[in-house]
């Protein structure tokens, strides 16, 4: 029974769960990430800020583009931690999809295979694509058209890699419990529709300015493992999830009552730490795109 409600919860809450901050939230991120950045990076990248912050919230300005784009475009904003953690996640997102079949994830929650979404797996892909094409830069002629091009297509994927490295700081977006409490409920936690847009949209778009951002950004970090560094972000935010519904439960992300200094300062970290996290992210593609490329896997004997 318990399977069955978590799951028809997941249908019928699923499209309001794949879009994440609101458009000044994404803003705010992408923002936030151009703070702080180390000063080894081409000229390039620190001339195009205003476009990188505008790309923020390019992935759901795609909504209604089409029947096939509205089927892959949602399970990449998120990640129900709760169904995968028992699960030994691989960086291949299709090796997953396999997974949670032969693991029988989807039958014990009755569940498709896209419900649980892929955040973490789009986040890698995103930063190794943009990795790559910083490498392609540091290979072509200084001055030629080819540079050119390649700058626009690390630009446009590094600003579209923010709005994922976002989402993943929203606990919303690392949980089950995504639009509402859908799990026993013994601390009245709100149950209904509105608590994800009351939060990453209302409450940002009254209380939120950058400088609440900012403040709470981290120091810069080199990262190499991008899949495990995406899914340990989440794993954290999903911690975050119990403290979010409570907050909300005593009216914090209320916008008709005085802005409360706690849900502000939670707000700001969160924002913040998804700055961070996109910030190390476009920093750490740069600095890696130096070293060799590994090694193709040989192809299996005919």
């Amino acid at each position: 029974m318990k399977s069955w409600l978590i799951a028809t919860a997941a249908v019928i809450l699923i499209t309001t769960s794949a879009f994440a901050w609101g458009e000044k939230g994404h803003y705010l991120a992408n923002e936030a990430a151009t703070f702080g950045v180390p000063n080894d990076m081409p000229l390039f990248f620190y001339k195009a800020y205003p476009e990188l912050i505008y790309l923020a919230y390019d992935p759901d300005r795609w909504r209604g583009a089409g029947e096939s784009l509205d089927a892959v475009n949602p399970p990449d904003h998120f990640l129900d931690y709760e169904y995968v953690a028992e699960l030994n996640l691989p960086p291949d997102r299709y090796k997953f999809i396999a997974l949670l079949s032969s693991s029988r994830t989807l039958r014990r929650y009755g569940i498709g295979n896209t419900m649980t979404g892929f955040l973490p797996w789009k986040i890698a892909e995103m930063t190794q694509l943009l990795q790559n094409e910083f490498r392609q830069w540091r290979f072509a002629p200084v001055g030629s058209r080819e540079r050119e091009f390649i700058e626009r297509d690390i630009i446009h994927i590094a600003g579209v890699l923010g709005h994922f490295a976002a989402d993943a700081s929203n606990p919303h977006h690392a949980t089950i419990n995504f639009n509402g409490w859908i799990l026993p409920n013994p601390n009245h936690y709100p149950y209904d529709c509105e608590t994800h847009e009351r939060f990453e949209t209302r409450f940002v778009s009254h209380a939120i300015v950058l400088d609440d951002v900012t403040s709470h950004l981290s120091p810069p970090a080199l990262r190499t493992d991008y899949f495990k560094t995406a899914v340990e972000f989440i794993r954290g935010s999903n911690a975050l999830v119990e403290k979010l519904y409570q907050m909300d439960r005593d009216g914090a992300f209320d916008v008709f009552r005085p802005v409360s200094p706690q849900a502000r300062a939670f707000t700001g970290e969160r924002i913040a730490a998804g700055a961070s996290l996109l910030r190390d992210l476009w920093w750490s593609a740069w600095r890696n795109s130096a070293n060799r490329p590994p090694r193709r896997s040989e192809p299996p004997p005919d």
